[in-house]
């Protein structure tokens, strides 16, 4: 008897959807133990090791200054009678800009070198060579009236000095006299004579005075005429060293040398040259007053002065070097580690946004300023590189100062790195079979994304930067 078609079909499906449920649960199962895996191992962030570029650099702003500026005026009242600039010109060192109205000071000056280069001419030294013969033998004179206070009167050593003072005392008459002959010989010399004349009547009195004291001193000096004679001694002495000075320095025959005759006493042999010299200075400066002269090579960007104008001192003309530009601008406090001078620096001038130029540090300033209510540091830089636009003094700069950069170094995420000790640093290596290996590491440049590694690792090398932790469910 055949069997129905119903039961047979019947028992096929049973056994299909059994068949079905093995792989729907097959299926649930593998995924669960997939994210049970999952869950229990984070996986791993990893970078490479790469060759690059990195800068270290802090940004601030400043203005283009001339290397050098100054405000000038005259140091002297008085009436413009020369101006020899105009606003724009550039000028050397030395120059003359401007004169006031100084007949007056020339002539002066004119009379007062007149003078010091008389102290100079033959004849201005010839008088000073005599000034010292009469000061040595006023000296010896004054020494051989000292000798006779530890004399007795009428012994043959009182004698002898006695007639050694009228020795001396016809020598001195002698040298008088043949002085006087030597003046003869400079007819427009009335002033030298009339010394000269002086000088022989000096010498005759005290060749009178020596004879009388060779016959008839009969007594020791009294205490107060002892005292008078050790005076004069002193007295003596210094008119000689004076009068050697004030000859040397004739002698050497330059002006500069006169400044050594400022110590001299008043009424001396050497104060002689002392105000000659104070009357040239003084006359020098007076007409130097007179003048504005460039103190250095520049321009003259500011002027305010007309001839005939009657000025005191005020400032009148302005004068830049703007051959040498400099930069000074400001950067925050948090800027200045390393921030040295001779770091690069690179310019963007407002006026040329799309060019840059290169510079260095030159001068960082010791205190700081307050810049819009935050403390700054002021630094000044050099322009090092030749520029194809004009640069003017005044123009706003936007300034890259860089502390340091390396082309071509080992660079790594800033993540990757691990601080064991202070100033020790490791990363962890990536190794093929997936494992982590701990390597030290030396660093150089970093900033807040990137560091350098100078040692430690090789371009190419895979290192962990951390891990990526997965929420359960997601």
């Amino acid at each position: 008897m055949k069997k129905p078609l119903f039961s047979k079909f019947s028992t096929w499906i049973i056994f299909g959807l059994f068949i079905l449920a093995l792989a729907v649960g097959a299926y649930y199962l593998l995924q669960n133990r997939t994210k049970t895996e999952e869950t229990e191992t984070p996986t791993v962030q990893t970078a490479k090791v790469r060759k690059g570029d990195l800068v270290i650099s802090a940004n601030g702003t400043g203005s283009v200054f001339p290397a050098a500026q100054v405000d000038l005026g005259f140091r002297s009242n008085g009436i413009i009678s020369e101006v020899n600039v105009i606003p724009n010109q550039k000028v050397s060192e030395g120059d003359i800009l401007a004169v006031l109205e100084n007949a007056t000071q020339e002539a002066a000056f004119a009379e007062a070198e007149a003078n010091i280069n008389n102290l100079f001419s033959p004849a201005g030294i010839a008088a000073y060579q005599i000034e010292l013969v009469n000061a040595e033998i006023d000296y010896k004179d004054a020494l051989g009236q000292s000798y006779t206070l530890d004399r007795s009167i009428g012994s043959s050593d009182s004698i002898t000095i006695l007639q050694a003072a009228y020795a001396n005392a016809q020598e001195k008459v002698a040298l008088a006299e043949e002085t006087l002959l030597l003046y003869s010989g400079y007819p427009d010399d009335d002033i030298n004579k009339v010394r000269a004349n002086a000088a022989l009547a000096s010498a005759r009195m005290e060749l009178t005075n020596a004879s009388a004291n060779l016959n008839y001193y009969k007594s020791v000096p009294d205490d107060l005429t002892a005292a008078t004679i050790r005076a004069s001694v002193e007295i003596a002495k210094a008119r000689l060293d004076d009068a050697q000075k004030a000859l040397e320095i004739l002698q050497r025959g330059e002006k500069e040398n006169l400044v050594e005759s400022l110590s001299a006493a008043d009424n001396s042999l050497l104060s002689r040259l002392k105000d000659v010299y104070l009357d040239y200075e003084n006359a020098r400066i007076a007409l130097e007053n007179t003048y504005m002269i460039a103190p250095f090579d520049g321009v003259v960007v500011n002027m305010d002065m007309v001839p005939g104008q009657l000025i005191g001192s005020s400032n009148l003309l302005t004068l830049a070097a703007l051959d040498t530009l400099q930069v000074r601008f400001y950067l925050d406090e948090t800027d200045l580690a390393g921030l040295k001078a001779g770091n690069r620096v690179v310019y963007t001038f407002n006026a040329y946004p799309e060019s840059n130029i290169s510079g260095e540090v030159t001068i960082i300033e010791s205190m700081l300023q307050d810049v819009d209510g935050s403390p700054a540091a002021v630094v000044w830089g050099s322009i090092t590189e030749e520029s194809s636009f004009e640069i003017l003094a005044g123009m706003t700069v936007d300034v890259e100062v860089i502390a340091g950069e390396v082309e071509g170094g080992l660079i790594i995420p800033v993540q990757a790195l691990r601080e064991l000790t202070p100033g020790s640093y490791a990363v962890f290596l990536v190794k093929p079979d997936g494992s982590l290996v701990l390597t030290p590491v030396s660093v150089g440049l970093r900033d807040f994304a990137n560091v350098e590694i100078t040692s430690g690792l090789v371009a190419g090398d895979i290192i962990s930067t951390g891990t990526i932790e997965t929420n359960d469910g997601n």
